[in-house]
């Protein structure tokens, strides 16, 4: 019969790499998000639009990203894009501001941040201008209250939760009956 010992390196190895793998947030270019609108005509051009995250919370950073493309689906970079959030219930303006290509990373998108105001409804026109064509595109969205979840905290904690079960079994071995032909 041969001994198969876990070593508590391999314990430690699996318990990070899961933790690595359940813990981090998605990556995205171009700010990332939840498409809002897909490729909607506004005159000769079309609008993409990202919300990120896809469920505001309110006080946190929104982040729109909106794609211009013409009929061939060449990015336009010497458009004006303009975004205005409004109260859906009371119709009043909250936030107003540009998204431009200098805030894009690589400068085919024009993008803003701003802080999600209080929790409700609302609707985002975001306002194309280009030479002689002017034009909207809306969409609505739900504010929600704030969750605080503290990343930090849950790391350290979920470090030390493999580490202590990386300690237990470090010293423990599993024996398997492994027999050979011949050799009973």
């Amino acid at each position: 019969m041969k001994r198969f010992i876990v070593p508590w390196r391999v314990c430690v190895f699996v318990g990070g790499l899961l933790f690595l793998l359940l813990g981090i947030r998605p990556l995205h270019a171009h700010g990332g998000g939840e498409i809002k609108i897909a490729k909607e005509p506004v005159g000769p051009y079309k609008l993409t639009v990202w919300l990120n995250p896809p469920q505001p919370q309110a006080g946190k950073t929104m982040h729109i990203t909106v794609a211009v493309l013409a009929e061939d689906d060449s990015p336009i970079l010497d458009a004006a894009v303009f975004l205005e959030m409004v109260n859906h219930d009371t119709g009043q303006a909250i936030i107003a501001k540009p998204a431009t290509t200098e805030q894009s990373t690589n400068k085919l998108f024009y993008e803003t941040d701003f802080p999600a105001p209080e929790t409700g409804a609302y609707d985002i026109n975001i306002q194309l201008t280009k030479a002689d064509i002017n034009g909207q595109v809306t969409f609505s969205t739900e504010v929600q209250p704030a969750k605080n979840t503290n990343w930090l905290v849950v790391g350290f904690v979920s470090i030390g939760v493999v580490l202590a079960i990386a300690l237990f079994l470090g010293g423990r071995s599993v024996n398997l009956d492994i027999s050979e032909s011949g050799n009973q």
